[in-house]
């Protein structure tokens, strides 16, 4: 049997009851920080855009647009949702692959959850398993498919969508398989768009095109059935060198999703370690931006190609430069969502820091690792090294700094009353019978 139909039959076999007590937890945190980061971006322009052209091609009304009062078919609700949950770039993050998984997931299964309003127990273990399928295919692919110049997010959140609606659908394994295939043809995404409103849609249309795949499956569309393994295939064509033993290994019995994190910082997860070594260090010396001759930060090779931006334009291109992420974290003490302004970008004192700011790379270094020295203009030299950057599982979030980022985003576009329920519905989502409930308290 190829993977494709071992993946398929799987997920279709797969039941609410199959899920390990922590996975149910991760997959609550995983839905709240998802929440948090869409509710945080629903205000942005590049949402007004999307949602203004997707709601005047109409559409049946199936499912609400987070953080809106506006329903409308559950694949353009997919769509929009999943360019809201990447848009801030502040979701989740799985280093080992640099996949975000919960958003192609999420975006396309809350919206189908509430159209067939199915309980939240069934959202959690559809979110679980879709999360399981989209990263073991990243896995398999990783690090050439995402070398060669895809946005590994928006290609294999494609599949993962697409599992976690099959599942939601109830498709048995044959049609399972087509749903993959239907997945599989239509993922796409370049990292020739970080930096702009186009890296967001890839998620969006990684969950609309996840949907659709598995709504056509359900009717009786056909696909190959070996996406994953055939000679034309996604991962011959999109990666070359990939390893599909890894998809299939500990299948049911090791969930990568537990190998996920949640950011601190609204920007590129290589950044973070840096962030936290000039962070360290500002606390630690009592440091003001005006005592800073030089930052170094030694970084793992990946810090360069995916955050190189020297001379960023926008607060979107600073999220993917490394002299920004620097600078702001030593001039403002963070690096949240406020700090990535049009304005900030631009500001003298910030660019001024920028040019300080000088970058080593360090093959030796982990993605989560750093080493930052700071000199200072008495001549001052001093060193911080960080071996887990804040976020990663082995410097995991604690769930109060969850809700607290969660609160911080929400209260953008709800009231703390209801940011405060739909904490609690989400924590409590296992008994939750019908989903449109958590989804009106994400309503604006």
């Amino acid at each position: 049997m190829g993977a494709t139909a071992e993946l398929a039959r799987f997920a279709a076999d797969f039941r609410c009851e199959d899920l390990p007590p922590e996975v149910l937890r991760e997959s609550k945190r995983c839905i709240l920080n998802y929440l948090g980061v869409s509710l945080g971006a629903a205000r942005h322009p590049a949402v007004g855009i999307l949602a203004d052209a997707i709601l005047e091609m109409g559409g049946q009304e199936q499912a609400t647009i987070l953080g809106w009062r506006t329903r409308t078919s559950a694949t353009n609700a997919a769509l929009v949702n999943g360019a809201m949950s990447h848009l801030l770039d502040f979701d989740d993050t799985h280093l080992p692959t640099v996949i975000h998984p919960t958003g192609p997931v999420l975006s396309a299964a809350l919206p189908l959850a509430e159209w067939k309003r199915l309980d939240g127990r069934h959202l959690m273990t559809a979110l679980a398993l879709g999360m399981e399928i989209e990263l073991r295919i990243g896995m398999a692919v990783h690090p050439s498919h995402y070398d060669a110049g895809w946005h590994i997010t928006g290609t294999v959140g494609t599949f993962g969508a697409a599992a976690a609606s099959a599942w939601l659908l109830g498709l048995d394994a044959a049609r399972f398989a087509h749903a993959l295939g239907l997945a599989g043809t239509q993922a796409a995404g370049l990292r020739e768009m970080f930096g702009s409103m186009a890296k967001s849609l890839h998620v969006g249309k990684a969950a609309s095109n996840g949907m659709l795949a598995a709504l056509l499956a359900a009717k009786g569309f056909t696909a190959s059935t070996e996406v994953l393994e055939g000679r034309r295939g996604f991962c011959h064509v999109l990666a070359g060198d990939y390893d599909l033993s890894r998809a299939l290994d500990g299948l049911g019995s090791r969930y990568i999703m537990l190998e996920n994190g949640f950011k601190p910082y609204a920007c590129g997860v290589v950044t973070h370690p840096t962030i936290d070594g000039i962070r360290q260090l500002a606390r630690a010396h009592h440091l003001i931006p005006t005592e800073v001759a030089e930052i170094e930060t030694r970084v793992h090779p990946l810090v360069l190609e995916l955050t190189g931006k020297r001379s960023p334009r926008t607060g979107l291109e600073g999220k993917f430069s490394i002299y920004f992420c620097a600078a702001i974290a030593m001039i403002e003490g963070n690096a949240r969502e406020a700090q990535f302004t049009d304005e900030n970008v631009v500001r003298p004192d910030v660019t001024a820091m920028m040019d300080r700011v000088r970058v080593v790379v360090d093959p030796s270094l982990r993605e989560g690792q750093s080493m930052v020295t700071i000199r200072t203009v008495d001549g001052r030299e001093l060193n911080q090294r960080v071996e887990a950057a804040q976020g990663t599982p082995g410097n995991p979030v604690p769930d109060d700094e969850l809700q607290e980022k969660f609160m911080e985003l929400a209260q953008s576009t709800i009231p703390r009353d209801r940011a405060e329920r739909l904490v609690e519905a989400t924590l409590h989502l296992e008994s939750l019978v019908d989903l449109r409930h958590l989804v009106e308290l994400a309503a604006a």
